[in-house]
């Protein structure tokens, strides 16, 4: 099986040989999620610096730290490094926000791929708690930290990137990139060609009916894998086209395992029946919720998982044994009226999941003719 790895490996030509489709678009969103060190001076200024110099084993313990899957973005930034496509690209204007007091994790990078050409790359969620806990909050704030920091950023690229703009991330990069080319002035907007979201969450029915977004839409590129939870999770923004996984269930949110065919992805022409039942169970869920029932609820959440001064998903793994015990414990000692709250919240999540049940188990039922 082909991947993003395959294909950076692979594909050699040019980006005015063959031009910048969503497979590259996937590839430099999660460049951004690497962590760039500050030895790479070039890349954290607009001045830049080519793609190829960001492989140096110096830099490797601070670029993949906290990266989901370390064997592979390694495996990847090597075959970059290597390649005619990307290697001479400029890197450039790299931040990297993370704020618990405004619960906002944000990181972003632009790459001049041709002087006729720039893409700005916004990172997706890291395994940070407040990143997860800016997530939550989009089911009933709008716009978050996030949101409002990719606006910034694409506003300052455009002023230093040359050409024709495109911008894209994944998970909740692609959301932060749609927002920020629905929101940006129209000297930016005019600049900007497409707009990439892989397997990102949407947005409430009212902003995506509003005149900003309704104006962006047509450029806006939406894939999920066949599985998808994440990029399904609110009201999806655009017509997606859905690309095969090696993985199974939310695993496939992990791109790696996208399928790639020759220069573009492997598409199928339906979801699984599995993403079809997580989106109805999840939309009627959260349906269910008043705003303020699920700002409550996601403090309450935070609140258990916090526990031990945890700041990452990382810490929670390494000291599973002493940490899954007090979480268990935080979630008992709540108060009484949000402890009662807090578990008839996931109580209705749950008979939710069993009503649709038998649809899932419907849609997954061979068709006999």
């Amino acid at each position: 099986m082909r991947n993003l790895v395959s294909y950076a490996e692979d594909i050699l030509e040019s980006f005015s040989a063959l031009p910048f489709g969503p497979v590259d678009s996937l590839i430099l969103s999660w460049v951004s999620y690497l962590r760039l060190p500050p030895e790479a001076a070039g890349a954290h200024t607009w001045q830049g610096m080519p793609l190829r110099e960001l492989f140096r084993a110096e830099y490797f313990p601070q670029l993949f730290q906290g990266v989901w899957d370390r064997e592979n973005s390694q495996r990847l930034l090597t075959a970059l490094a290597a390649s005619p496509r990307f290697r001479d690209t400029l890197v450039m204007g790299y931040t990297q926000q993370l704020d618990r007091d405004q619960e906002k994790q944000f990181a972003a990078l632009s790459f001049q791929l041709t002087p006729d050409l720039a893409y700005a790359a916004f990172r997706g969620t890291d395994n940070s708690l407040v990143g997860w806990k800016e997530d939550f909050n989009m089911a009933f704030r709008y716009p978050v930290p996030s949101q409002e920091a990719a606006l910034d950023y694409l506003t300052r690229a455009a002023r230093v990137c040359t050409g024709r703009l495109r911008t894209g991330g994944h998970s909740k990069g692609g959301n932060l990139a749609v927002y920020a080319a629905a929101n940006c002035p129209p000297a930016v907007r005019d600049r900007l060609d497409r707009v990439y979201s892989h397997d990102g969450p949407g947005f409430s029915q009212t902003v995506l009916q509003s005149e900003p977004f309704q104006r962006i839409l047509p450029r806006v590129e939406k894939t999920l894998p066949q599985s998808s939870v994440v990029g399904l999770l609110l009201e999806s923004q655009a017509a997606y086209r859905v690309v095969k996984s090696r993985r199974v269930s939310v695993l496939q949110h992990a791109p790696f395992s996208w399928e790639v065919v020759e220069t573009d992805f492997a598409y199928l022409p339906q979801l699984a029946p599995d993403a079809r039942y997580w989106d109805r169970t999840l939309d009627d869920w959260v349906r269910g919720l008043s705003d303020q029932e699920r700002e409550r609820f996601v403090e309450a959440l935070f609140q258990v998982l916090s526990t031990n001064d945890i700041a990452t998903f990382s810490q929670f793994k390494t000291g599973w044994q002493k940490n899954l015990p007090a979480v268990v414990h935080a979630a008992a000692s709540l108060d009484p009226d949000t402890r009662t709250f807090f578990f008839r919240v996931l109580g209705e999540l749950a008979s939710i999941s069993l009503r649709n049940f038998p649809e899932l188990l419907r849609d997954h039922k061979p068709h006999i003719t």
